[in-house]
């Protein structure tokens, strides 16, 4: 049986894809994926995911947003002044999302750094409220953070939609993300993780979507 596959968390504007980026589209295409959203974690990012997805259209959409670890080592921009660029690049019509965005309590792997609890509780407020102004849903990253995460959504009088990116919560989360109007993200990771497997026979089938956060998290 064929299928027709959408990949919908996706760095596809990563320094890993630069010198192979038609070949793992093609591989993509060969493979019965249909779309991709190539989701950012930086302004950097977001520019890049944009070019990309003009450059593959009708295949590849951009997701612009922030991560709530610093992923790019050379910006220099306040918040303030990220968020200001952010709104502006996700105008553009490619662009199908915003993020990732979120919170982060872990400690930052040796690849980001990490932002205080009151730096990223504004990134991502502002991110919902671009989001919200722009009808685009969000790509949720919560790590660490998942009751910080859902306060804060619900804090909001209109709510976002959108994606909990790589799930982890508990079975008791599931009905507070559910009654928001979130999507459960998976990626390769369920495939080893037996915890997770028990977790995820308690969401219903059409709230589940799938991602493989490449080039992170094979299985």
């Amino acid at each position: 049986m064929n299928l027709d596959l959408i990949d919908t968390h996706a760095h596809l504007n990563f320094p890993h894809y630069r010198d192979d980026l038609d070949g793992v589209i093609k591989r993509s295409i060969e493979n019965g994926v249909r779309k991709i959203v190539c989701v950012s974690s930086s302004l950097k990012d977001s520019i890049k995911a944009i070019e990309i997805a003009k450059k593959y259209p009708g295949l590849v959409y951009a997701a612009v947003g922030i991560h709530p670890h610093q992923t790019d080592f050379q910006e220099k921009l306040s918040p303030e002044e990220q968020i200001k660029e952010l709104k502006e690049l996700a105008k553009n019509n490619q662009v199908v999302a915003i993020g990732e965005c979120g919170l982060d309590f872990s400690p930052a792997p040796p690849t980001e750094k990490d932002r205080s609890e009151k730096e990223q509780i504004f990134l991502f407020k502002k991110q919902i409220e671009i989001a919200l102004a722009l009808d685009l849903p969000i790509l949720v990253h919560a790590r660490k953070a998942l009751p910080q995460v859902l306060e804060i959504l619900h804090s909001f009088k209109d709510k976002p939609s959108g994606i909990f990116h790589c799930y982890s919560g508990g079975k008791s989360d599931i009905k507070k993300v559910e009654g928001l109007g979130f999507y459960f993200g998976l990626d390769g990771n369920l495939t080893y993780d037996l915890g997770l497997q028990n977790v995820v026979k308690e969401i219903p089938l059409e709230k589940i979507l799938l991602e493989t956060d490449c080039p992170f998290l094979s299985p």
